[in-house]
This record gives C-alpha cells, structure tokens and sequence, in this order.
C-alpha cells in the first residue's frame, strides 16, 4: 500500500479509512473525425480522453490516449480544505465533490475551467453522480445526506437534500433513480452493521427504499451491463472483502461473492462485463460478472510489480474502447516511488505503459468527447 506523509494523510484520512471511491465508467472510442472539437477530440487515430484526479495536487488533469503527454489541467482551488477523492462526467461537464471543502466544483471540460462551485452548508462532500444533463446528486459523508443542485441554478448553496444512512461515500445513477452507496460507519469508523444502499428519486428526492449489502464498510458501487448495481463491501482492511449484487428495480440482494482480497476499494464494470476491482494492498482484481468468475484473482492481481516481486497498490481502474486498462497509483515517497499511471495490455495484462499524470493520482476515467 502506499506511504502517506503527514501532509497526505490529513486531507486523505477519510479515503483512507473508508476507501471512498468512485464509479468510473469507460466509453466508447472511434477512429472517424472527432466528435468534440480541440484538445477534447483527442488525436487522429485516438480520441480517448483520460481523466485523472489528483487528490492532494488538487487538480483534474486530461491527457490525450494517443499522446499521453498532451494535457489540460484544472485546479480546484488552493485551500487546505480542498481534500476531493473522486469526479463524475456527464457530456462534457464534470463534478468534482471537494472532501473537506464541503462543495462541489462544476467544471466545462471542454474550457479547462471550474465553472461555479455548489456549497453544502458543513460537512465533506464525496461521491456524486449526474442524474441528467443538468442534476447532480452528490454526498455527505459527515452529516449522512445527499445534495441536489442543477448546472443554471440561481444559488450556488445545496439546500435540497434528504437523509440518508451513515457515511454516504458513492452515488450511482440507475435509471431513473440514483443509488447512494453508505459504509454505514459510526464517528469512530467503526461498522454499526452491514453496507446500506438507499435508493432515492432524483427530481423529489424521496427515498425509495433501503437495503444492506452482504459485508460492511461498503465503500463503492458500479451497474454492470445486465443492470445490476455491483457493491463493494472493503470490510476492516484485515481480512478479505466481498462484492454484493443488487437489483435496483426491487433492492433485493442477488447474491454476495466473498473473497475479493483485502481492502477492495473502487470498482468500474466495461461494456463486456468485466468488474475491475482496486486495492492500495494488491492492485487490480478482474472479475466477469457474467460468469461470476475471476479473470486475475486476489492471488494474481494486474499490478506493476516491485523488484522484490510484491505490487504496487492502486487507487482505481478503468478500461478504454480496446480493453486496455487504465490503473491510478497513488505513489509512495518513503519507497521513492512515483506515482503514475499504468496501462496494461487488453487480455493479457502485461504491463506496457506509464503515464506521468500528476501527483497522488486517485481516480480515473477514460472516454471520448
């Protein structure tokens, strides 16, 4: 796992102790004239777009697929309570909720710039997701709430709001309702019982519906392509987690799968069904979610290996249009380690690439504009 200093440990504490992660999911990329204009259009052969947060570095950095070192990036304010842990993207807009800040920054890609902030009144803003063009829905890890706020509304302040159960880290859109994934942990970071997953109707936001998930400390959640809402359960960080499956029409549990190693974190699912699975103790699990079985397990992680043999923790990752997977490692200054992200091969998972992508990489995203 990664070597925080006292300066990364801060503003990242809460990441850390309940692995607040975000749904990341990869597009679509295509090889005729670009759809976006400029930078966002990506180069003549690629126009894929990653986007990574960097937490501590406080910015959203992009960089071009086919020309890794053509970037863009956006701060996201100097202030030592800017402490963000993940994004989400709809067109070309992206949310970034601000951890301590307790705001959320609205911000048009295709400008590089923060178009406005939205301001909760207290508490850490983490997991967020658009529930349309215009409504995002973000939460609030400290006071067990989610916000609505729309892109032209006249305040900048999130007054629409509803409770939901303790330590809110993720919202997943599913449908025409959003799904907020809560670790359901007490002021010490200690489990009060299993995973809560609340369902909540994002025009009124009216609660629809409740349901605990198969382990504790749930921390993240994607929907697969068959729609069930995949959750990730990190557990104590001693002992392997597990991934519960939810169907968010009837918020019935499908089935929960054990042994998904320790410290499972962020989760994203592709196209094809493939659930990749991030640790800052063992990398990158693979697992299908149509055959419920592990491509690289617990026991043969996709990781960039150290000399001694052991790996490098992630963060998160996510897969581009080819399969090729794109994994956020945050660093480690103790080991001298950079952070960087790794590209490795579809299929076969070979490490082929390192990407500079700025510093404390955490969260990552592929797709085209």
């Amino acid at each position: 796992m990664p070597d925080f200093s006292r300066a990364v440990r801060a503003p990242l504490r809460r990441l850390f102790i309940t692995t607040v992660s975000f749904a990341l999911v990869a597009c679509g990329d295509s090889t005729t004239a670009p759809a976006a204009p400029g930078f966002l259009g990506g180069t003549s052969s690629n126009h894929e777009i990653g986007l990574v947060l960097n937490s501590t570095g406080k910015n959203l950095l992009l960089f071009q697929l086919g020309a890794p070192t053509v970037t863009q990036q956006v701060a996201l304010g100097t202030s030592s309570t800017v402490t963000p842990t993940g994004f989400s993207v709809r067109g070309r807009r992206a949310a970034v909720p601000l951890g301590d800040a307790a705001s959320v920054a609205l911000i048009n890609l295709e400008t590089a710039t923060v178009q406005r902030f939205f301001v909760f009144a207290k508490g850490n803003a983490t997991g967020s997701a658009f529930a349309d063009d215009t409504t995002i829905i973000a939460a609030n890890l400290l006071q067990n709430i989610v916000g609505r706020m729309t892109v032209g509304q006249p305040s900048d302040a999130i007054t629409t709001t509803t409770t939901v159960a303790p330590q809110p880290t993720a919202v997943v859109t599913a449908g025409a309702r959003v799904m907020i994934v809560s670790a359901n942990l007490d002021a010490n970071f200690l489990p009060i019982g299993n995973g809560v997953v609340t369902a909540v109707d994002p025009k009124s936001l009216q609660v629809l519906g409740t349901v605990a998930s198969g382990g504790t400390n749930t921390t993240d959640g994607a929907i697969g392509p068959d729609g069930m809402l995949y959750v990730v359960n990190t557990g104590d960080y001693a002992s392997p987690g597990s991934l519960t499956i939810i169907n968010p029409a009837t918020l019935q549990v499908v089935t929960t799968v054990p042994n998904m190693g320790v410290g499972p974190g962020a989760i994203t699912i592709d196209a094809n069904g493939l659930a990749y699975i991030s640790s800052f103790f063992y990398g990158t699990i693979v697992w299908n979610t149509k055959t419920r079985q592990f491509v690289r397990g617990p026991d043969n992680p996709v990781c960039a290996k150290l000399p001694s043999g052991s790996c490098r923790g992630a963060f998160a990752a996510t897969s581009n249009a080819a399969g090729n997977v794109y994994q956020a490692f945050f660093g480690s200054a103790s080991q001298k380690l950079a952070p960087y992200v790794f590209v490795y091969n579809a299929g076969t998972f070979a490490l082929t690439d390192s990407i500079s992508a700025g510093t404390s990489p955490s969260a990552i995203q592929v797709r085209s504009f």
